[in-house]
C-alpha cells in the first residue's frame, strides 16, 4: 500500500545520508582489526541520526495552513561499508555509513504518515556532521587512542608519518585528475570523484582485502600501530555506577539547583 498520502511517480522516495569516519580511523581499524573502532563509528552515526530526528518535520496544509509542524521521528535505514571505490583492483580502508531516510514522518496531530520536509535538515548538515564527529571523537578517546585535530577535523594521534597517503590512493587519483583539468574548485573535484568512480568491490572478501593492506605496511609502521593501542582496556563504570552517575546529573535535579541559584536572596 502507499506510505503517504500522496505518492507521485517522481517524488523523491527518500535521501542519502551519509557520514564518514576519520581516514586515519579506517586505517587503523583495517590494519589492526580493532572492532571496537566498527562499533564506534555506528554509535556516532546513530546518535548523529537521532539527534536529527528530533528536528524533523512535515508541511501543514489542512484548512488553509502553510506551514510546519515539528514530528520528531523519521524513518531510515543504515548501511555500514567499509572501503573506498577500487584503485587497480584493489580498494582502501574508509568506515562510513549511508543513512537512506525515507520521505516519510508520523504527523501525530493528522495520525497519518506525511511527507517529510527536509529543507531544514539539508541546511543545517554541517552541524549534524559535527555531532557525528564530537560523538566518534569521544568514544575513540574513551577507548584509549589519543586524538589531535587535523585541519577543520581530528583523527588519531601519533600515526607513522606517510601511513594515512599509502591508503588514500582515491584521492590521490581525484586530485591528479582534478590537476590535470585544471579544477581546484572542491565542490567540483567531488562531482569529478563521482563521475569517475568505479563500482564497489563485491569479489574479494574482506579478509582476502586486509592481508593486502596489511602487506604494504613495514614493520616500524606496524609495531607504531601496535603501540598505539592500550595495553590494558579502559575501564568501564559498573551499570549501578553509571546509573548514580545519570541521578546524580539528572535533568531535575539541574534544574533545581539552578533556580535555587537564581532564585537565592543575597
Amino acid at each position: 500500500g502507499k506510505l503517504t498520502a500522496r505518492t507521485k511517480a517522481n517524488r523523491r522516495v527518500g535521501y542519502d545520508m551519509n557520514f564518514h569516519a576519520p581516514k586515519g580511523v579506517s586505517v587503523v581499524h583495517a590494519l589492526t582489526g580493532d572492532q571496537r573502532l566498527l562499533d564506534a563509528v555506528v554509535e556516532a552515526t546513530s546518535a548523529a541520526m537521532q539527534r536529527m530526528e528530533t528536528e524533523a518535520k512535515t508541511r501543514v496544509r489542512a484548512q488553509n495552513a502553510n506551514t510546519d509542524r515539528v514530528t520528531g521521528n523519521l524513518v531510515w535505514a543504515a548501511f555500514l561499508h567499509l572501503t573506498t571505490r577500487p584503485v587497480d583492483g584493489v580498494p582502501d580502508p574508509h568506515l562510513h555509513v549511508h543513512c537512506y531516510v525515507f520521505n516519510a514522518t508520523f504527523d501525530q496531530t493528522e495520525q497519518r504518515w506525511k511527507a517529510a520536509e527536509f529543507g531544514d535538515l539539508k541546511r543545517n548538515a554541517p552541524f549534524f556532521e559535527a555531532h557525528f564527529h564530537a560523538a566518534l571523537m569521544k568514544r575513540v578517546s574513551d577507548l584509549g587512542y589519543a586524538v589531535e585535530e587535523k585541519g577543520k577535523r581530528w583523527d588519531i594521534a601519533n600515526l607513522p608519518p606517510g601511513l594515512v597517503e599509502k591508503f588514500s590512493r582515491r584521492t590521490a587519483e581525484i586530485e591528479a585528475i582534478a590537476a590535470a583539468k585544471g579544477i581546484k574548485d572542491v565542490d567540483a573535484k567531488a562531482a569529478l570523484g563521482a563521475k569517475t568512480r568505479r563500482p564497489k568491490d563485491t569479489t574479494h572478501p574482506f579478509d582476502v582485502v586486509q592481508e593486502r593492506w596489511r602487506s604494504r605496511i613495514t614493520g616500524a609502521e606496524r609495531a607504531a600501530l601496535d603501540a598505539l593501542q592500550p595495553k590494558e582496556p579502559p575501564l568501564v563504570p559498573s551499570t549501578e555506577a553509571r546509573l548514580g552517575l545519570l541521578e546524580r546529573y539528572s535533568a531535575k535535579r539541574a534544574i533545581d539547583r539552578a533556580l535555587d541559584h537564581c532564585f537565592e536572596r543575597l
